[in-house]
């Protein structure tokens, strides 16, 4: 298994979220959301604040939302937009198209949850709405109904907001509101197969989840397995039941839901999970952003009785902080591609690159990935070959 960078873009501002869009006729669009601190951005050794270590601080905090596009060749990314914001700490994107567009979700510093509209190859901010305005809004979610999607966001107070539209409108109303963890809540996520079911993670090291049909008055489980912050959680969309959750303990464990005693497998890749991404089409492969490990994608061994999870391959460049990770959701086949091929394609006119291609289609499967490294602030394009075991 063997990985090739495609291109490498500066996003100005630290880079620690990066989303492709998984809305049919929407898939070849990018978001990269960035953070940055105006004042007294650096701790004492004059090193940088990582997003970990954002909610403790009271300076003014901007970002942005950059919009890109990957061109026909599947070699490069267009710029197509920069929406200046506060500070971006986690983007979503609605699996289906809401009204012939696509619809983002971006959750800031300032507590706000952002929704975007895709209109005209341009991002169109709709409503936003605030659950904590004293906090920083850390992770955002949407849930997978046909109609009416709900949104949950977890904050650094260590509440979590359900939230859905108005019916017939693109404004946000509360549903519920409630503690779920004593410090930070780092990541929220809805269980891809009953929107019901939420759940979340914090630094106090607990995973918990929550019935949203009960008024979330106390949690159905709380798992204490991991021994730091929990930092990443993700339903498999293909195995049922299947969940991966990472910490900064730099653990990763994949459990069943119907027992969250004890995890099916666990794997440690180092470096701290800030991100996990299953492939979207093939339940076996997961990819990782493990802070200060780069980046990792990983084997889930699903037999009864035998489960395991084993890193197959890292991608370390540009990676001195890994945190936002991503697979495109086309099934593509490309060849190998050295950056001198990628140069000449490009110098190429766009018909003549793509027939380029096409001749040069090997029969091996290739996945593309993209990628951000927050101290680099730097978005990574780069192939992966025999990503998944078929």
């Amino acid at each position: 298994m063997l990985t090739d960078t495609l291109c490498t873009l500066d996003t100005g501002y630290y880079a620690d979220t990066v989303e492709w869009c998984p809305a049919k006729g929407f898939e070849d669009y990018l978001v990269c959301g960035t953070y940055q601190l105006l004042e007294n951005k650096e701790k004492n050794d004059g090193s940088a604040l990582c997003p970990e270590e954002y909610s403790s601080v009271g300076n003014k905090r901007i970002g942005n939302v950059q919009l890109y596009r990957l061109n026909e060749s599947h070699t490069r990314l267009e710029k197509l937009q920069t929406q200046e914001t506060s500070g971006i700490l986690d983007t979503k994107w609605l699996a289906k198209p809401l009204n012939g567009s696509a619809v983002l979700g971006a959750a800031t510093s300032n507590g706000e949850l952002k929704i975007y509209f895709l209109k005209e190859k341009l991002l169109v901010e709709s409503t936003s709405y605030i659950a904590s305005p004293d906090k920083l809004c850390l992770s955002m979610d949407w849930s997978l109904e046909d109609e009416n999607s709900h949104i949950v966001m977890s904050d650094s107070g260590g509440q979590i907001t359900l939230c859905k539209f108005y019916e017939g409108t693109s404004e946000l109303c509360q549903v519920l509101h409630w503690l779920g963890h004593q410090y930070e809540a780092w990541i929220t996520a809805f269980n891809a197969w009953n929107s019901s079911i939420v759940y979340s993670g914090g630094d106090d090291c607990l995973l918990r989840g929550w019935d949203t049909r009960t008024g979330c008055h106390k949690p159905t489980f709380t798992s204490k397995r991991h021994e730091m912050g929990v930092s990443s959680i993700q339903c498999n969309h293909v195995y049922e039941h299947i969940i991966a959750t990472g910490s900064y303990d730099e653990k990763i464990h994949v459990w069943d839901d119907r027992n969250m005693t004890r995890p099916l497998c666990t794997s440690h890749p180092g470096g701290g999970v800030w991100r996990i991404k299953w492939h979207p089409y093939h339940g076996n492969t997961m990819l990782t952003a493990c802070m200060y490990e780069g980046f990792h994608i990983l084997q889930f061994n699903n037999n009864t009785g035998h489960q395991s999870l084993e890193k197959v391959v890292s991608y370390k460049e540009q990676a001195s902080l890994a945190y936002g990770a991503d697979w495109y959701r086309k099934h593509i086949q490309l060849s190998r591609f050295s950056a001198q091929d990628c140069e000449q394609m490009d110098r190429n006119d766009e018909h003549k690159g793509t027939d380029l291609l096409h001749e040069s289609i090997s029969d091996t499967q290739t996945d593309i990935v993209a990628t951000c490294s927050f101290y680099d602030h730097a978005l990574n394009l780069w192939t992966v070959n025999n990503a998944v075991s078929r």
